[in-house]
């Protein structure tokens, strides 16, 4: 019941979020969060809508139940801009590029947080230190996305919005972050919940993944 609850909330802020006039790739970012407490507004008014290399949050520990923020070294920032090298030639070239470019993402933020300790799924067993649920892990894609984006780094896609599954279609509850592919408009699914933190996350169509779809080995 309670991941219903959330992921019926998730639904509620996107719409909220694609009400507005202003293209996704230019709103600002915000962390979905149960707030325990009054004081929890104030708090995550610090996370950073409109992220940057140099300093950008995160969410971890389930919902967001905290946030982390982060500064990008040139070395690494550099190793970002070099995963989009040679220029993709495709479409599907480059949904490879953003691929090894989350991953590493993930790789230089974990060793400035928690997260490193993050592993596949909703797994517990190591504790809840650094882990994140999907709705955390939907936020924190699309703040790399949207890094990414705002570099000029992608040639045949844009950041679209976070998206939710389960609550009409019979699937358990789950988010996403996603991408469009400019030039037919099709969606993506960019999920990086099923695996460990620092490995690729799966981009699949979108429709595919609003039927339920999961890896093989899930």
């Amino acid at each position: 019941m309670q991941q219903i609850v959330k992921a019926a909330f998730f639904c509620f802020l996107i719409c909220l979020g694609a009400c507005s006039s202003q293209p996704i790739a230019e709103q600002a970012i915000t962390p979905i969060f149960k707030a325990d407490d009054p004081q929890d507004e104030q708090r995550y008014k610090h996370f950073i809508g409109h992220p940057t290399p140099d300093a950008y949050s995160i969410c971890l520990h389930n919902t967001c139940q905290d946030i982390a923020f982060v500064t990008l070294t040139t070395r690494e920032w550099q190793h970002i801009l070099s995963s989009f090298l040679p220029i993709a030639a495709t479409a599907e070239q480059e949904r490879e590029q953003i691929k090894q470019a989350i991953a590493l993402l993930e790789t230089f933020t974990g060793q400035q947080t928690l997260t490193h300790l993050d592993k596949a799924m909703n797994n517990m067993s190591y504790g809840s230190k650094g882990q994140m649920d999907c709705i955390d892990e939907a936020t924190n894609t699309t703040v790399y996305l949207r890094l990414i984006d705002k570099a000029g780094l992608l040639k045949w896609h844009q950041q679209a919005s976070r998206t939710s599954r389960g609550l009409l279609s019979g699937n358990a509850p789950h988010n996403t972050a996603t991408i469009t592919e400019t030039a037919s408009g099709q969606r993506f699914a960019v999920d990086s919940w099923f695996e460990d933190n620092g490995q690729q996350p799966y981009i699949v169509p979108l429709d595919d993944w609003k039927s339920g779809w999961r890896p093989a080995h899930r």
